[in-house]
């Protein structure tokens, strides 16, 4: 199943990448701000894969001080993959162009990294399955986004507001249905 498809990739990149970048920035970091730690062992996994390391590597990378550069010198579309696969994981990751992360002052990147952690995208919201299929798309929903966990239906979970999002687009994509209950306290 392609995840990635352009609905997918507008709802990973709310703002466009020339907020960030440079127009003629043709390489990219992953930046990974925060996480949720529901499986460690999936997160792991993730960060191995988008930066190319070994399993120890990516434990050294998760388990040190935040922000840190996923990888780097990426393509934009190779950086959206990898912010899907952690956002999939309840990470939060920014694309950054490699020269602002390279040059600019680490006081301005603390700014800007605090300031991008704390957009709305990243807040909490509750949701809802209300129903998968049972089908293999059915369990490719649940190992993308679930762990490989099937919750009960209409059991309410809470999820950073970009992966409620691409949920229930996916959701609805197979056949499921998915509702966002609450948004910041307001019933959504």
């Amino acid at each position: 199943m392609n995840w990635l498809d352009t609905e997918t990739k507008a709802l990973l990149q709310r703002a466009s990448p020339d907020k960030l970048a440079p127009a003629d920035t043709t390489t990219f970091a992953l930046v990974l701000l925060a996480y949720a730690v529901h499986d460690q062992s999936l997160l792991t996994m993730a960060v191995r894969q988008i930066a190319d390391v070994s399993e120890d590597r990516a434990r050294r990378l998760l388990s040190g001080r935040l922000p840190v550069c996923v990888k780097n010198g990426l393509s934009y579309t190779d950086a959206q993959i990898g912010q899907f696969e952690l956002i999939c994981r309840d990470a939060v990751s920014v694309i950054i162009a490699d020269e602002v992360v390279a040059e600019a002052p680490a006081d301005y990147l603390a700014d800007l990294y605090a300031k991008l952690r704390k957009i709305d995208e990243f807040e909490l919201v509750i949701a809802r399955i209300d129903f998968l299929p049972n089908s293999p798309s059915g369990q490719e929903f649940c190992n993308r986004f679930l762990g490989g966990r099937k919750p009960p239906p209409s059991l309410p979970i809470e999820l950073m507001r970009k992966k409620a999002r691409i949920m229930q687009h996916w959701a609805t994509r197979i056949g499921g249905r998915m509702t966002l209950v609450s948004d910041a306290g307001k019933d959504a």
